[in-house]
């Protein structure tokens, strides 16, 4: 019986730790695994993870750093990212989640746009020209 509750159980843990959270308070560090900056704002945030025992998530976060704020320079100095040119590329492309209205809304030219060129996994940044409202997507499925 002992190892019927143990194995229920971790089959409850592995299975269990899916679902959406928006606007909560801990979407950012959920999102890009790092403890958000004093001096950012999250305006608005989405983030999705499957139930499934794989890692398998998607998030959408609008931030609003504060003036003289290096969160810009974070995102787009990691590792694979890079400044993004092409017009034709889908920003951000289609991903697990929709797309939510408040995710940059203006037209493609009014950002500067970055996005990751990992196989593995979807990750883009677009800064508002206008206001330096930073929009952050990302995906691991």
């Amino acid at each position: 019986m002992t190892r019927f509750l143990a194995i229920a159980s971790l089959a409850l843990m592995l299975v269990g730790c899916g679902g959406t959270y928006v606007d909560d308070k801990h979407n950012f560090e959920r999102a890009l695994k790092f403890q958000r900056p004093k001096d950012v704002q999250v305006v608005h945030s989405i983030y999705w993870q499957s139930p499934h025992f794989t890692d398998e998530h998607c998030y959408f976060l609008e931030l609003r750093p504060a003036e003289g704020s290096t969160i810009l320079k974070t995102l787009t100095t990691a590792q694979d990212v890079v400044p993004v040119t092409d017009e034709a590329r889908e920003m951000p492309p289609s991903l697990a989640v929709e797309r939510p209205k408040w995710f940059a809304p203006s037209p493609r030219s009014a950002y500067e746009l970055w996005a990751s060129t990992n196989q593995f996994s979807t990750f883009g940044v677009l800064r508002d020209k206008k206001d330096g409202r930073i929009s952050v997507y990302g995906q691991i499925l």
